[in-house]
């Protein structure tokens, strides 16, 4: 175990490549600027902590097709900050397991549940989902659902994901995953930028992704392409983001900015090149 741990640890390293996982702190100095203090709202937190696309929208919508409640057991793959794992549970009264890989994101995310008054609801666990220890912490209790925005496309071996993926969900269990597919071939441009922007390669085809689901039985997988619609977020993100500058500036500093601006016209190049899709997939297991 202790060869995977290493592994574990160097990705939580490498993944500060990607510019939007620097500068966490931002999110503190954001609460000073707004004068929020505890106990918060998550929904008004959920303006400053989100790094999915659609905004509360997206969680809304994993709440109605899930069919979510004070029931459901819920494992949140990549928590960043919280703000998924405290919407979910804002919006339903489930209860969430966050899983975090980076510990400063994890802590920042944990102390931010314990703002909202919410930590009974939402456990935060600072960990690789791949790890076999990680899994032993998660528990013996398996999971109604599992959800992941915009995670899995960092984690290239898909099978051992979803290996471990149906091991920690009930039968019938459910997954609501937002991730990257790739639309078409990249250029070496692209492939350049995934890597070191996004900390992502070997991304899988539709066909690819499906097929790996269903090999470790998941079924009635639905293929929701997003692309059209994240390629419009993340194209206007970044030009509010350059519009904003001086207030950003401001409160961040020209550090902080150039990072998120350097990330954001990363991301709205590769989908405008028409290579990279979006996906929203919901699949049930056997």
């Amino acid at each position: 175990m202790r060869n995977q741990l290493d592994i574990s640890k160097r990705d939580a390293d490498a993944i500060k490549t990607m510019k939007l996982y620097t500068h966490v702190d931002r999110i503190k100095t954001e609460l000073v600027s707004r004068n929020m203090t505890s106990p918060m709202d998550p929904i008004a937190l959920s303006e400053i902590d989100s790094m999915h696309y659609l905004g509360n929208t997206a969680i809304q919508a994993a709440v109605d097709i899930l069919s979510l409640d004070s029931s459901s057991r819920v494992l949140d793959v990549g928590s960043g900050f919280g703000g998924v794992s405290r919407m979910l549970s804002k919006l339903s009264e489930c209860q969430v397991t966050a899983l975090e890989l980076q510990q400063d994101i994890h802590e920042l995310g944990q102390d931010l549940t314990k703002r909202c008054n919410i930590s009974e609801r939402v456990k935060h666990v600072n960990g690789d989902i791949l790890d076999g220890t990680t899994e032993k912490m998660l528990g013996d209790e398996l999971f109604h659902v599992i959800v992941s925005y915009l995670v899995f496309l960092h984690i290239p071996n898909k099978n051992a994901l979803f290996d471990v993926c149906s091991r920690l969900l009930k039968s019938d269990g459910s997954m609501f995953i937002e991730d990257f597919y790739c639309k078409a071939s990249f250029t070496n441009l692209e492939l350049e930028s995934l890597a070191k922007d996004v900390f992502s390669k070997d991304l899988p085809s539709r066909e690819q992704y499906i097929s790996q689901l269903e090999m470790f039985g998941f079924h009635d997988v639905q293929f929701i392409d997003m692309t059209s619609q994240w390629t419009s977020y993340v194209t206007t993100r970044l030009d509010q983001f350059v519009v904003a500058k001086e207030s950003f500036v401001t409160i961040h500093g020209e550090d902080a900015y150039s990072g998120l601006l350097h990330f954001y016209n990363a991301v709205a190049t590769l989908f405008n090149g028409g290579n990279l899709g979006g996906v929203r997939l919901i699949a049930k297991k056997r």
